[in-house]
């Protein structure tokens, strides 16, 4: 008698990518191996950016998308911006469980629904893969920052705050989507998390928890491929009152 299959849980997709065809069939290829095989993949919501890259890249990403998802809403803003980007696909973030991602990461092994979907529970609203780029101590499970309160000086009263950004990440739905309404598309979307840049945002995302993952080893689960494109063209992200560029040293 043939064994039931048991169903996959159903999770979302945000995709923000550039016209970088080949770092995005990297992605999308180690994702589809170690990551999408082990949901049923609903909704997918991909923003294409007019950056790094001519019309021949972005018809390439649009066919590496296509293909992967067929279902995928493509949004093909006339002007880059990575703060409109993330505010674009978050406000259209379906209930349940969404997976963040960028188009210059890949999976170090499977990431399966059983090691995620029991770490989103209580007020854990994302489980974040665990990158070198964290600098994880090793110990505490949450990303945190701390808060001071200072009067005439000195520092009276401090407590932890969650802390948030967008590198890939599973994270709750209608968390998303509140998010997005309180985004401002003009500032970087990751530095406005932060005080003094957009304090609602920060205030809202403050007492909830951000859930690291790591490999089965301890070390990271996920590698960022797009530092090696990025420092091959002496590219660097400049931040300055919340917005943010790359220029070309």
């Amino acid at each position: 008698m043939r064994e039931r299959q048991e169903k996959r849980p159903t999770l979302a997709l945000t995709l923000v990518c550039g016209r970088r065809p080949a770092l995005l069939q990297k992605t999308l290829a180690s994702f589809s191996e170690r990551v999408f095989r082990h949901f049923e993949i609903s909704d997918v919501y991909a923003n294409l950016d007019p950056f790094a890259g001519g019309p021949d890249e972005h018809a390439a990403c649009l066919r590496l998308i296509r293909d992967t998802f067929p279902q995928a809403r493509i949004f093909e803003p006339e002007t880059p911006s990575f703060g409109a980007a993330v505010q674009r696909l978050w406000s259209h973030a379906p209930d349940g469980t969404v997976l963040h991602l960028e188009d210059d990461w890949i999976a170090n092994e499977d990431i399966k629904p059983d090691r995620v979907l029991p770490l989103l529970s209580g007020r854990t609203r994302a489980v974040v893969p665990l990158s070198v780029e964290h600098k994880w101590n090793g110990k505490t499970p949450f990303k945190t920052h701390v808060i001071k309160t200072r009067l005439f000086g000195w520092t009276v009263w401090r407590r932890r705050a969650g802390t948030f950004g967008t590198s890939p990440r599973f994270i709750d739905g209608a968390f998303a989507r509140t998010c997005a309404g309180l985004m401002n598309p003009d500032l970087d979307p990751e530095k406005q998390m932060y005080l003094p840049h957009n304090r609602k945002l920060h205030d809202f995302m403050a007492p909830y928890g951000n859930r690291l993952l790591p490999a089965r080893d301890g070390g990271p689960l996920i590698t960022d491929i797009g530092r090696e494109w990025r420092d091959s063209r002496g590219m660097a992200k400049v931040v300055s009152g919340g917005r943010s560029e790359w220029v070309t040293g």
